[in-house]
C-alpha cells in the first residue's frame, strides 16, 4: 500500500475538452461535473459514456481503452451498475467535502462508499519503473484493467490524499447562489468566496447592483 503524501497516480496528462478542469484536485474535479445541485441541467454525467469522457480528459482512461469499456458495457445490465456507483461515489465526495468546508463531520455512509472505492482500486496499485529518459526511478501506478470501476479508483485515491494533506483545510464551497463548486483556497489570506472571479463573483455583483439601482 502506497504511503500517504504520494500524488494520486494517473496514466496520462488531462487533455481538452467539455469538463472544466481546475487541476485543485481530481475527486473535485469529478465532483464539479455536476455545476449546481439545485438544477438538474447543470450534470454533466448523464450517462456512463459520459464519465468515460471525463475519465478520458482528465487522463484516466486513453480513447484504446476508453471504447473497449463502451463496447463491453453497451446494452449490458453492467452498465447501469457501473453508472450508478459513479453517481454514488461522486455524491458522496461532494458531500464529504462540502461538510468540510463547512465544518461538519463526515458520516460513517459516505466514508464507507469511500472507502470500498480505494479498498478496490489499492489492491490494482502496482509500483512500476518510470520510463522516462533519463530514467527518473519508480513510481506508483494502477495498472491497466477493463473493470467498469477502474477509472474510480485514481479519483478515490485522490480523496483520500486531500482528506490526509494540509490541503483539506483550504477546501472551500462557492458562495454563488447557483454554483455548488468546490475548490482549493490558496489565496494569501485564505477568504476567497468564489470558485470564479469571471463567473460567479461578477454575478453576484450583477445582482447587488440591480438591487440597490432597483430601490
Amino acid at each position: 500500500m502506497p504511503g500517504m503524501g504520494e500524488p494520486p497516480p494517473q496514466p496520462a496528462a488531462p487533455t481538452a475538452g467539455p469538463f472544466e478542469l481546475t487541476r485543485g484536485g481530481l475527486c473535485l474535479d469529478f465532483v464539479n461535473t455536476w455545476g449546481d445541485r439545485a438544477r438538474p441541467e447543470t450534470d454533466q454525467l448523464r450517462s456512463f459514456a459520459d464519465f468515460l469522457g471525463f475519465a478520458v480528459q482528465a487522463g484516466l482512461l486513453d480513447e484504446t481503452r476508453r471504447h473497449r469499456l463502451e463496447r463491453r458495457m453497451a446494452g449490458a445490465l453492467g452498465e447501469g451498475e457501473a453508472f450508478g456507483a459513479t453517481l454514488q461515489l461522486r455524491e458522496g465526495l461532494y458531500r464529504i467535502f462540502a461538510g468540510l468546508a463547512r465544518g461538519r463531520v463526515a458520516t460513517a455512509r459516505d466514508l464507507a462508499g469511500l472507502n470500498a472505492v480505494l479498498k478496490e482500486g489499492l489492491a490494482h496499485l502496482r509500483i512500476e519503473a518510470r520510463t522516462a529518459d533519463p530514467p527518473a526511478g519508480f513510481a506508483w501506478r494502477f495498472e491497466l484493467s477493463d473493470l467498469a470501476t477502474a477509472p474510480l479508483w485514481p479519483i478515490a485515491r485522490s480523496a483520500a490524499e486531500l482528506l490526509t494533506s494540509p490541503d483539506a483545510a483550504r477546501v472551500t464551497q462557492c458562495d454563488g447562489s447557483d454554483c455548488t463548486w468546490l475548490f482549493l483556497d490558496r489565496s494569501r489570506t485564505g477568504n476567497r468566496r468564489w470558485c470564479s472571479m469571471s463567473s460567479c463573483c461578477n454575478r453576484a455583483k450583477a445582482r447587488r447592483h440591480y438591487r440597490r439601482n432597483k430601490g
